[in-house]
């Protein structure tokens, strides 16, 4: 994060913006996006919907895809990073290695123009901007606090040993025009014996009243940094020499 570690433990990282339309959605946006883009994401997928059937003759629920088409992906060469566009919608995904900000705030910021300039939206409904972080951990037997300290509390007389824990936490940040989403938790990852610590940060706006595309990316440039604040708030010094390739 804003440390530039040698090892970040981020998995993924996207931004979400989702749009008030000008017009109708025209399936021909994604094509014309694809024009702007495809030099740096030449693959291109198509993502289809998926919805759930209830048969009670057969008392199960199927997963089954639907006719339509729930949004376009463009995958960079490496597969490390893609576009996602569908009705009114721009997602931005970095894949684990992470790059520095400035190098994500920049894909972020040219697929926002791209989609501005083809699909001409009049306003954004809302942004957001998550941070999936996995932190493993070298030793089998450890206490989570000498690495994460957004653990759960309980009491004194409790023994404090996690051998499963899930949290998730709201914190409202109204100066910021936004919500933040903290998760945190204990992954097992199969059967390997070694634990992971989970820590999922996701800005969220709140009101989007005036927000037009042109100052979108201030606001995610803002989000970023409250993210990054709570990022470094939550590790401990011995996560942090971990991240450093210590």
């Amino acid at each position: 994060m804003g440390n530039n570690y040698f090892n970040p433990p981020i998995v993924e990282a996207l931004c979400q913006i989702q749009f008030i339309p000008d017009q109708p959605w025209d399936w021909t946006v994604p094509g014309l996006l694809y024009d702007q883009l495809k030099s740096t994401y030449p693959t291109k997928r198509q993502h289809n919907a998926l919805k759930l059937e209830y048969r009670p003759e057969q008392q199960e629920i199927s997963q089954i895809v639907s006719n339509g088409v729930a949004r376009m992906q463009f995958v960079r060469a490496d597969e490390r990073a893609l576009v996602q566009v569908g009705p009114d919608i721009l997602i931005v995904n970095h894949l684990k290695p992470y790059p520095k900000w400035d190098v994500y705030k920049l894909m972020i910021s040219e697929a926002l123009v791209s989609y501005q300039t083809v699909a001409m939206p009049k306003g954004i409904r809302n942004i957001g901007l998550r941070y999936i972080n996995r932190i493993e951990v070298p030793e089998q037997q450890y206490e989570i606090e000498s690495y994460l300290l957004a653990v759960p509390k309980v009491p004194e007389s409790v023994p404090q040993l996690f051998g499963v824990f899930a949290q998730r936490v709201e914190i409202p940040f109204p100066q910021h025009n936004g919500l933040l989403i903290l998760q945190s938790g204990l992954d097992r990852n199969g059967q390997d014996p070694n634990s992971a610590l989970m820590l999922d940060l996701d800005f969220i706006m709140v009101d989007p009243a005036n927000t037009l595309p042109d100052n979108g990316m201030t606001w995610v440039e803002h989000a970023h940094r409250i993210i990054e604040d709570v990022f470094e708030a939550c590790i401990t010094d011995k996560a942090r020499l971990l991240f450093r390739g210590g």
